[in-house]
């Protein structure tokens, strides 16, 4: 399959496991104290982005297999609605627009081809499960596929505050190949003492043997909106195949109306994936 098909997967939705090693202070060699995980999940949705409409231009890196890429991307993004991203090198290559209930990709390069679908034919395609959801909340620079409402463990490790879908020994042990357990999935969030924001996710889907991690850096305060990253990056792992997509934003601008320019013309034919 071709680069570009493998961006459409990267755009739509999106490292190792970090040491297992305790470290209980800050960068800056501040102690940090156990606090309570409805403490840390209070804190961590009072902190996320405040918008209605994102626009943004950053410099992306598409990492597959062993092919590099770098391209140009502009976004667009309507909170719960829907996120429209073009792609281009000194050319336009591709341009999306995905939203809870369809996927729909202009490819403008090597043959101009269109793709209308869902995403239940991404998660057939990589043996995994991600929804709209997770892209917004990636574009968005919070906690991806993070349930409030949920339990959670506490903990600290290498100088942050950790979530977990389960205590931090016995995850180990689960990543261990703990047969009995193969079927959960394991979702741990990272939290940055400093502005209690997002700093990774890792979700483990062991069923499949899959995992997707994010990672977030780079703060700035935008106005009206709060801390945003200016440094994102999205990695997933598949038992056949390694994808990175990594955000080096130059623009943010939010809640201006936006528009989402999305045309199939009769010069387009059907994509169709090997």
């Amino acid at each position: 399959m071709s680069i570009l098909k493998y961006i459409l997967y990267l755009t739509l939705f999106f490292s190792t496991l970090v040491s297992c090693g305790n470290k209980k202070k800050t960068a800056e060699g501040e102690r940090l104290k156990r606090t309570n995980w409805k403490v840390l999940v209070d804190s961590l949705a009072n902190n996320n982005f405040d918008y209605q409409w994102i626009r943004s231009k950053a410099a992306a890196k598409i990492n597959y297999k062993n092919e590099k890429n770098s391209v140009k991307a502009n976004l667009r993004i309507r909170k719960d609605s829907a996120s429209w991203i073009n792609l281009s090198k000194g050319i336009q290559i591709m341009t999306a627009i995905a939203s809870n209930d369809s996927i729909k990709v202009l490819k403008k390069i090597g043959g101009k081809e269109y793709y209308l679908d869902n995403f239940n034919t991404v998660n057939k395609f990589l043996n995994t499960e991600v929804d709209y959801s997770l892209l917004e909340d990636f574009f968005a620079g919070n906690a991806i596929g993070f349930d409030y409402e949920t339990k959670y463990k506490s903990g600290i490790e290498d100088g942050f505050y950790i979530l977990s879908s389960q205590r931090i020994k016995r995850m180990n042990k689960i990543l261990n190949k703990d047969k009995n357990r193969h079927k959960e999935i394991l979702y741990r969030c990272w939290i940055d003492p400093t502005n209690y924001k997002c700093a990774k996710v890792r979700v483990d889907l062991l069923s499949s043997h899959s995992s997707l991690t994010v990672k977030y850096s780079d703060w700035k305060e935008i106005e009206n909106g709060g801390l945003y990253p200016y440094s994102s990056s999205i990695e997933m792992i598949t038992p056949k195949d390694t994808a990175l997509l990594s955000l080096k934003y130059t623009k943010v601008i939010i809640n201006k109306k936006q528009t989402m320019p999305f045309r199939v013309t009769d010069s387009y034919q059907p994509m169709i994936f090997e």
